[in-house]
């Protein structure tokens, strides 16, 4: 039994940080998207693509430091309970308590660094956002097939966009992309969603505007 437990102890543990890395990546990608007016839960996202977007907000300062300092409270935790074994009983008491105390400590840190880490996706999925509408993200330009198929407007509006260079890829996955025009008026705060399909036929569209047009300015001139 006692060794049952130690191999799910041990399990959990291991676990734990592939969890970590799967909820800063999901935190980035659903704000992001959201950015955009986009549901994540409705598309397709790969495990391997949401472990990819986690480095992002992973690499903020404050989560960084959390994060260093978890893992020195673990450090301690392991050297003290490796050199507890041979100690008298007195000993071993008050080291348990340490433990249990840095062990409490840990638990609350490790709460803290998930929000910290849902406040740095945020914040950089912000800026990539913006990046977005001020047109600092690469132009792409998918190539639509059967275009006959869709409606005639859609595609004339989608070959205008593309040929005026206002096309920007939001997000491109295994069966989709998301792509926003920016508009010709106002590129920074308005612009037209389309969603093409690996088809290469355009199954949606829809007006967008920046949410905090009237918030925060993030172009000028």
């Amino acid at each position: 039994m006692g060794g049952m437990r130690t191999a799910l102890a041990d399990a959990v543990i291991a676990a734990i940080p592939v969890a970590l890395v799967y909820f800063s990546g999901w935190a980035y990608l659903t704000s992001y998207l959201g950015e955009f007016g986009i549901d994540a839960t409705q598309i397709d996202v790969s495990f391997t693509t949401v472990l990819v977007y986690a480095f992002v907000p992973l690499q903020a300062f404050w989560v960084l430091s959390i994060m260093l300092l978890l893992a020195a409270l673990t450090l301690i935790v392991f050297i003290l309970e490796l050199h507890s074994k041979d100690r008298n009983d007195k000993i071993n008491k008050a080291v348990a308590s340490i433990i249990a105390f840095l062990s409490l400590i840990s638990a609350v840190l490790f709460v803290c660094l998930l929000f910290v880490i849902k406040s740095a996706a945020v914040d950089a999925a912000k800026d990539m956002a913006h990046n977005v509408w001020k047109g600092s993200k690469s132009q792409t330009f998918p190539t639509l097939s059967n275009m006959g198929t869709d409606e005639k407007a859609v595609v004339e509006l989608y070959r205008a966009c593309r040929d005026g260079r206002r096309l920007r890829q939001i997000i491109g996955l295994t069966g989709e992309t998301f792509l926003i025009c920016r508009s010709d008026v106002d590129p920074c705060n308005r612009g037209t969603l389309f969603l093409v399909n690996k088809d290469g036929r355009i199954v949606y569209t829809a007006d967008k505007v920046r949410e905090d047009i009237d918030a925060e300015k993030i172009c000028t001139g």
